[in-house]
């Protein structure tokens, strides 16, 4: 359901990634660190299935080898740069609106880039944590005028729950160890969530 795709980040870094489905609707997610694309897969083809365009990357730096891709580059804590790139990837594959979202730092990374004025339509944030860049995620919040859907586990340590706008999900689990390895009506919640948002974009 996917195909392999590459393309030049920030500064020309060279990124690979897999773009599922097709649809006016495209979706960016970023992976965990430690971690790769592999992550998100399984919620990509289901979001393909249900008609929405999507882009998962290996961030610069993870080089997991085979049929997912071997990003260029240092891992770095500005990967945030290179979100507008995957969204220009989308819209020249046909998306009209593109969400971006990811697990725990890709998350953050997707926060922080909309909140410096990345020109998408949506967010997806899953178990991100406090502080990006030196800012705040209070701040980082105010200055996102996106539909968002933010959330995380409430028993998740490791993540920032920030009433009222996080949703908090039942589990301890972090990321997209809530889609593996948490309660499987948990990660249903949380895929309804998303498809809810996706509807409304």
């Amino acid at each position: 359901m996917s195909e392999p795709v590459r393309f030049r980040g920030a500064g020309g870094v060279r990124l690979d990634g897999r773009v599922f489905g097709s649809g006016d609707v495209g979706v960016v997610l970023g992976h965990m660190r430690p971690g790769d694309q592999f992550q998100w897969l399984g919620f990509a083809a289901l979001l393909a299935d249900r008609g929405y365009l999507v882009l998962t990357y290996d961030r610069r730096g993870v080089c997991p080898g085979g049929g997912l891709g071997c990003s260029g580059g240092q891992a770095s804590d500005s990967g945030w740069e290179d979100l507008a790139y995957a969204v220009d990837l989308l819209r020249e594959r046909g998306a009209s609106r593109v969400v971006v979202g990811g697990a725990s730092l890709g998350a953050m990374e997707s926060m922080y880039a909309l909140s410096q004025g990345l020109d998408a339509d949506g967010l997806i944030w899953l178990s991100g944590g406090d502080l990006y860049a030196g800012v705040p995620l209070t701040e980082q919040v105010r200055a996102v005028h996106v539909p968002k859907l933010l959330a995380t586990g409430e028993f998740d340590s490791d993540a920032v729950a920030l009433r009222p706008e996080v949703v908090l999900l039942d589990t301890g689990e972090h990321g997209t160890d809530i889609l593996e390895f948490g309660d499987p009506a948990v990660a249903d919640e949380f895929r309804r969530s998303v498809l809810d948002l996706l509807a409304g974009i």
